[in-house]
């Protein structure tokens, strides 16, 4: 659970039922002086999860029988998420987030509002769930602050539904999880897991949607593209972890830079969330609330010019299918993004021993103790602990490519930041890992670049 999240401290159910009578009714002694209820009774949800709205954070709420009744620490962990995301980036007071099917309660836009008083513009499909949140924003007074919109359920998630001139500062959304029934009944948990604590009183419109959320967030993927700095910062929660490497390899497919992820837990439940930004003033690899470290491979060449060597990588990169997207706004000489999905490096090589090559084998390093070895592996760690990007990535395959809706991914080998940088002992060249299915594949690239860059001339100059 989030350090600052009001819920790391258990609520006392005892002096709740005391303050809410309608709870009272509904406390169950377990031993002395500890009370809870029965999380499978509806009416007893609904009226603790309205009771925690009021006590902790003075929101009324009207939940109708028959829709989600939102979970309040897990809403707040995601807010509090954003939030962190926020603080990457100054930006003025005027906060307006977008909640992509804000739901009966519109939870999201009214617990934003009374912690941080962000603005929301929220969306909604269907009719029932968009009349209780017009509901709940009025009982709060907040209809200055909250816009309720109410949308088309097979339109887009983002296009045609913001204001054309308007910027956001970010979206957020709770996809429905599932394809279907019987994706719903037959594959929501795995056998390993603990039954939930609570019931779950949402109907198949708040939690059934065409494609499930990996086609969901990836539709939201796509349009964000369209939109590119309209918002600054594209978010969504996602049920399962595999969604969660579906999305990052739909993301490095489409050559996004700046993307974070994290988990949310509390209690048995365990969700995912992924963000992702266009906007190049944000500094990319930034994932917050981690404390991993990312590897770095290394290597300096004695040339005094870094346009010179950095000429030689792109005409390297050209001969390679390494997908390239450069990152503008940086402070090294050159930073781009690389995406690997077969070893074409190794081939090259090959093809020059098959061509009857003479040149002796120039041993750049090893990766280990010897002092004089040119390429280092070395541990680096990215600025504010923020290397927290998932370590399985998928890209198009070619059947893929012909049929936008197969979902044949196969994961990549890496997806690396390439940066280069003048120093003292001449220009230094880091391949920063940020994820993909074989790390070494990076060390093994780096040398390749490494060595043509080094046979390229015997001039270390040129």
């Amino acid at each position: 659970m989030h350090v600052r999240n009001v819920f790391r401290t258990a609520p006392d159910f005892k002096e709740l039922g005391e303050l809410y009578p309608d709870l009272q009714s509904h406390l169950i002694q377990v031993r002395k002086d500890y009370y809870t209820i029965n999380f499978k009774d509806p009416e007893a949800l609904n009226i603790l999860t309205c009771s925690l709205a009021s006590h902790y954070f003075d929101i009324t709420l009207d939940i109708p029988s028959n829709r989600l009744i939102p979970t309040l620490p897990l809403r707040m962990n995601y807010l509090l998420w954003i939030e962190d995301l926020l603080s990457y980036r100054t930006t003025s007071d005027n906060v307006v987030g977008i909640d992509i099917g804000t739901g009966a309660s519109s939870v999201y836009a009214l617990l934003g509002y009374k912690n941080f008083g962000w603005k929301f513009l929220a969306t909604e499909t269907d009719e029932t769930c968009y009349k209780a949140a017009v509901n709940n924003v009025l009982i709060n007074s907040l209809h200055d602050k909250i816009a309720v919109k109410h949308v088309k359920s097979d339109g887009d998630k983002l296009l045609g539904n913001l204001g054309p001139d308007r910027q956001y500062t970010f979206c957020m959304c709770n996809p429905p999880f599932f394809e279907d029934t019987e994706n719903m009944t037959g594959f929501a948990r795995s056998l390993n897991r603990a039954s939930p604590k609570s019931v779950c009183t949402a109907t198949p419109v708040e939690v059934i949607t065409d494609g499930g959320e990996e086609q969901f967030v990836g539709d939201m993927v796509t349009e964000s593209l369209t939109l590119g700095t309209q918002v600054l910062w594209y978010t969504s929660m996602l049920g399962r972890k595999t969604s969660l490497d579906h999305i990052l390899g739909r993301l490095a497919e489409c050559g996004v830079a700046r993307i974070a992820t994290t988990e949310f837990k509390q209690g048995n439940t365990t969700r995912w969330g992924v963000a992702w930004s266009l906007e190049p003033s944000i500094p990319p690899l930034l994932t917050p609330n981690s404390k991993k470290v990312s590897t770095t491979y290394s290597f300096t060449t004695e040339c005094s010019s870094p346009q010179k060597v950095i000429t030689r990588l792109q005409a390297s990169l050209a001969q390679l299918h390494v997908q390239e997207v450069t990152c503008p706004g940086e402070k090294t000489e050159y930073c781009t993004w690389l995406t690997a999905c077969e070893n074409t490096w190794s081939h090259s090589r090959r093809k020059r021993r098959k061509g009857g090559s003479k040149e002796p084998a120039k041993r750049l390093c090893t990766v280990g103790s010897n002092s004089d070895q040119t390429l280092t592996k070395s541990l680096k760690t990215l600025s504010n602990d923020n290397n927290n990007v998932n370590n399985v990535n998928y890209v198009k395959t070619a059947e893929q490519a012909e049929n936008p809706s197969s979902k044949s991914y196969k994961p990549c080998l890496f997806h690396c930041l390439l940066s280069v940088e003048k120093t003292e002992n001449g220009v230094s060249v880091d391949l920063t890992w940020i994820f993909g299915s074989d790390k070494d594949s990076l060390n093994q690239f780096c040398c390749f670049l490494a060595k043509c860059i080094s046979n390229s001339t015997k001039d270390p100059c040129g």
